[in-house]
Parts: structure tokens; C-alpha cells; sequence
């Protein structure tokens, strides 16, 4: 008779332990879910240009010429600072491209910013079920796949992710702010968008004086947790002081007012020559709601947004760090387009860190309710795991088989290497070929880093992408060149009177204008022209080097060969 009536009492406890281990499991798979979209979501051919005098200076510097301060690719700018903060990320693209080429690249370019999207995951906490977690990301990381370039920002949205990781962390364990200092020593010697951290810490440090004064009051929690007030102006301090280790000094540190200078100040002239500067509201304006990117970040905004309304109205509360930070990156976010995988970072963080305030407020209201009820899900809870993380396998089918890209913009086809017919390779070894002039000019500008990669630095080239470097003068001039190559005016060669004419290439996407009106100068001769560019010598010099004109056609086909050809016709 005992035996019967505890066996039901077994029953019961295996069920209670079962439940939440099984809830475990299904969160756990729908976490490595969401990694593996995003991770493969990442792995497209590249198309940045930049990272080409990225990894030229890597190489130099591995090589033992040192970290740059004088330009070394341009004959106009030559003259000029380089303040090179990205020298970190230099170096190791640097190493990994001679072990493994783009593709190695790619694939850690892949992994570094699913990184930041796990971390970003577990600062939002374990308060919000995994499923709305999940689905709160969904939109952030379209926005952040979307500029998934090989660049140095994608370190940056690692170093964001652990500040705000420690932000969210040190309320419980205040020694971890103390590592602050050493990631930001990291963070100055590998981008400019170090000061990124630092707009987190001063979000968190307003909010720590804010709620040490008023919690309690005015919707605000109390402060009875997280580092004390003293030891918080103390890493604040520190990490001040780790933005001035770097080869610069206080020029490194004060750098990043150079570049917000050009996207806040000097908007109009950016925005009007380079499209990563235009605000996104350009494009809503130009194309409308038919980019799925634009559309998510406009997602991503309104919901976060709604985050604070409904933690304030239904609950009666609000965080000033965080919404400090979204004002902060909303601001980021709407000034350029460049922006938007930082914002949506951070913004994901912010809606999950508000909805699980929420979470927890609604759990305590209930009567009999506690931290541990909470910590065992529902049959629904397990439920709801399992049907989002159908949904990502499916997203990450999507991506493996080619559709998402037609549903994107249709140039992030799942793959690794480099573009097909996208850099100027071949145009560039062959306009550094011996005889050739030491000058060149190149358009567009970030063609021309592919020149300065396979010639430089001994040859140079009149601009290059390098906006640290090159003017707001120097690139108007550049500009007037295209114009008057496009309509035929030579006065533009008045600039290069003294010494020998450059050689000219002109890339056969952004440039026809410019080829149609350099092909029909008598002065000029086109002597190489493929799928990505032309390269036109002076009359005189094509004569010395014996290189007679090339037929014009490749160059009429960017993309392939015309269907009609194609198909016979």
C-alpha cells in the first residue's frame, strides 16, 4: 500500500524535472539555429573594396615599415597625416589572407560577427523566453547581414557587444567592468569606432548617478544592485585614458570626431558622392519600401521603440541607460547608412532587455509566483521553441539555396572568394607593368585600392577611399575630372602638366560616362579593357610602350555576356 501511494509522487517529480530539461534543450537548439543562419547568412562573395588597402598596410606593417603617419598611396594627399587606427585589424587580415585567402577571411568575418550576435543574445538576459528572443532578432540580424563586409567594423560589433555584455553583467558582478579598460586599449588599435564603448559606458554611468538619486521614484528601479558610484568614475576614467594607447596619442583618441565630422558637418557633399553616408531615409524616399534592409531597420527602430512605451505604460517603468543608448544610435542610425548593423545590435539588446523587465514585473505581480517558477517552462513554452526554430531552419535553407539573396539585393549569393568580374585585378597588374607611368588615376575611388594593393606604394593614385586621408577638395577635383573626361573636355589634363600624363582606369560600372568620352579623345588610347575596366595610356606614351588600341567590347558586359549572345542569337 506505500509502494501505491508514492508512486505517483515519483511520477510527479520526474514530470517537473523532465519539463524544464526538455525546455533547455529546445532553447538550446533554437539558439545554435539562429548562429547558423547568421553565420551562413555572412558568407557571401566579397565586394568591399576597402578591404584591399586594408590588407596592402597589414602586409606592409608585418613586413617591418612600420605603422603608417604620412599617406603613402596618394601623389595629391602625400603629405597628409594618416592617423591609421585600423592597424589591428590590418595585421590580421593580413595573416589570415596568407593562410587562406578571401575565403578564410569570409568565413572569420562569418564568425566574428555571430559572435557579437551570441553575446548580444546573452546580455539581453535569460528573463525573456528564448522563442521571443528569437523572434526580437530576427530583423536586427538582417540589418547587420546586410553590412557584413570585410572591414574593421566587424571587429567593432564584436568589442560593442562584450561593453554591453559587461554593462549588463557588472549589475550582478561588478568586477567585471574593471576588463572596460583593457578591451577598450584592444578596440582604439583596431577601428575608429572605438568611441562607440564609450557611448555605452556614459549611458551607463547617467543611469547609475540617475537611479543611485532618484530609484524608486519616477518609474525608475531602484540602485541597490551594480558597482558603486566611486568605482564606476574610476573605470570611466581608465578607459579614458586606454583610448590614448595607441601610435597616435591624443590624435588617435580624438579621431573619431574627424569622421563624424563628414557625415554631421559636411553631410551634403558625402551624402551626394558616397551611398554608405546617406541617410536611410534617402533611400525610403528614392526607392520606397522595396529593400528588404531598409525595411528591417525601419522594423527594428519602430519595435524597440514600442519596447519603451510598453514597459512605461503597461508597467511604470523606464531605463534611462537604455534609453539613452537608443537616442544615442537612433541618431547613429538615421545620419548614415553605414551605421545600421550597429544600431541594430544594439537596439536588439535594448527591446529584449525591456521585454524581459516587463516579463519579470508581470511574474512578480502574481500571486505564489518566484524566480523558480519561472525558470520551468511550459509544454507551450517548448512548443513555441520548437515552431521558431523551424522557422530558422527554414531562413538558413533559404540563404544555403540562393532564394534569400533574389528576396535581398540580389549581390549576396551564398558563397565564399571574391565577386566575379567586380575588382580590378587584371586592369591593375597590367597599368603596373614596367614603362608604365609611377601615377595613375582611378576611378571609382575604391577601384583604386585594388590598384594600390597590386602597385603600391611606389606607384600612387590621385584619390583612393581612404576618407581619413584625402580632402573634401581633393575629392571635388576628382569629381571634375570624371565630368570633363565624360564631355570630353581636356582641360582636365591641365593637372598633370608637369611629368608624365597617369595612366586611367576607368571601371566599367560606375565610369561609362567617363570611358564613352575618353574613347573618343584623340589623345588618349585605350590599351587593355575587360568585363571590370579600360585602361587608356596617353597617345605618346601607348606609342613608346609599342601598345597598340584594344577592341572597346568587353567592357559593354559587366555581368556576363548579353542573353542573345548567350542563347545564339
Amino acid at each position: 500500500m506505500k509502494l501505491f501511494n508514492r508512486f505517483p509522487a515519483i511520477i510527479h517529480h520526474d514530470d517537473s524535472t523532465t519539463a524544464p530539461s526538455l525546455a533547455r534543450k529546445w532553447e538550446t537548439i533554437l539558439f545554435s539555429t539562429v548562429l547558423i543562419w547568421t553565420f551562413l547568412g555572412l558568407c557571401f562573395p566579397m565586394y568591399d573594396t576597402d578591404f584591399w588597402w586594408h590588407l596592402k598596410t597589414g602586409q606592409s606593417i608585418l613586413a617591418g615599415n612600420g605603422i603608417p603617419g604620412l599617406d603613402l598611396y596618394t601623389f595629391t594627399d602625400a603629405d597628409k597625416p594618416w592617423i591609421d587606427l585600423h592597424w589591428g585589424f590590418q595585421v590580421l587580415v593580413a595573416i589570415l589572407y596568407a593562410i587562406g585567402g578571401v575565403p578564410l577571411v569570409t568565413l572569420v568575418k562569418a564568425g566574428v560577427v555571430t559572435a557579437a550576435v551570441a553575446i548580444g543574445w546573452r546580455a539581453c538576459g535569460n528573463e525573456l523566453p528564448a522563442w521571443k528572443k528569437s523572434l526580437l532578432w530576427i530583423f536586427p540580424i538582417i540589418c547587420i547581414a546586410g553590412r557584413g563586409n570585410e572591414r574593421p567594423e566587424m571587429l567593432s560589433q564584436l568589442f560593442l557587444a562584450m561593453w554591453l555584455w559587461i554593462a549588463w553583467r557588472s549589475e550582478k558582478q561588478p568586477d567585471w567592468m574593471w576588463w572596460l579598460p583593457v578591451l577598450q586599449i584592444i578596440w582604439v588599435n583596431c577601428h575608429a569606432l572605438f568611441v562607440l564603448g564609450l557611448i555605452v559606458g556614459f549611458s551607463y554611468a547617467v543611469d547609475a548617478v540617475i537611479r543611485s538619486r532618484w530609484g524608486g521614484r519616477f518609474g525608475l528601479e531602484p540602485r541597490t544592485d551594480g558597482p558603486p558610484l566611486g568605482a564606476v568614475f574610476v573605470v570611466a576614467v581608465l578607459v579614458a585614458l586606454a583610448c590614448l594607447i595607441n601610435p597616435y596619442f591624443e590624435e588617435g583618441a580624438l579621431f573619431p570626431l574627424t569622421l563624424y565630422r563628414k557625415f554631421s558637418v559636411e553631410k551634403e557633399f558625402y551624402r551626394q558622392n558616397i551611398g554608405e553616408f546617406r541617410p536611410p531615409i534617402d533611400f525610403v524616399m528614392q526607392f520606397g519600401l522595396s529593400n528588404l534592409f531598409v525595411i528591417s531597420e525601419l522594423i527594428v527602430w519602430l519595435v524597440t521603440a514600442a519596447s519603451f512605451v510598453w514597459l512605461l505604460v503597461k508597467k511604470g517603468r523606464w531605463s534611462p541607460y537604455r534609453l539613452i543608448l537608443f537616442a544615442g544610435y537612433s541618431h547613429l542610425a538615421w545620419q548614415a547608412s553605414r551605421n545600421t548593423n550597429i544600431f541594430a545590435l544594439v537596439s536588439a539588446v535594448i527591446a529584449c532587455q525591456n521585454f524581459a523587465a516587463a516579463e519579470v514585473i508581470s511574474s512578480l505581480s502574481v500571486a505564489g509566483s518566484t524566480a523558480g517558477d519561472r525558470a520551468h517552462p511550459t509544454g507551450k513554452r517548448v512548443k513555441l521553441a520548437q515552431g521558431m526554430t523551424g522557422l530558422f531552419v527554414i531562413l538558413t535553407g533559404l540563404v544555403v539555396s540562393g532564394v534569400w539573396n533574389q528576396i535581398g539585393e540580389k549581390n549576396k549569393p551564398f558563397g565564399l572568394g571574391e565577386a566575379p568580374n567586380w575588382f580590378i585585378h587584371d586592369a591593375a597588374k597590367f597599368a603596373g607593368r614596367d614603362g608604365f607611368p609611377m601615377r595613375a588615376f582611378v576611378a571609382h575611388i575604391g577601384q583604386a585600392e585594388v590598384y594600390v594593393y597590386h602597385n603600391g606604394p611606389l606607384r600612387k593614385v590621385f584619390m583612393d577611399a581612404r576618407l581619413e586621408v584625402c580632402t573634401q577638395q581633393t575629392f571635388q577635383l576628382y569629381n571634375g575630372i570624371l565630368a570633363a573626361m565624360a564631355a570630353g573636355d581636356p582641360i582636365w589634363q591641365n593637372l598633370f602638366r608637369e611629368g608624365e600624363p597617369p595612366v586611367v582606369i576607368l571601371d566599367s560600372r560606375s565610369s561609362r560616362p567617363a570611358i564613352n568620352g575618353m574613347l573618343q579623345n584623340p589623345t588618349w588610347r585605350l590599351v587593355f579593357a575587360d568585363k571590370t575596366a579600360a585602361v587608356f595610356l596617353h597617345i605618346d606614351t601607348a606609342t613608346r610602350l609599342s601598345l597598340p588600341p584594344v577592341d572597346p567590347s568587353p567592357l559593354m558586359y559587366p555581368d556576363g555576356e548579353p542573353k542573345e549572345k548567350s542563347r545564339g542569337k
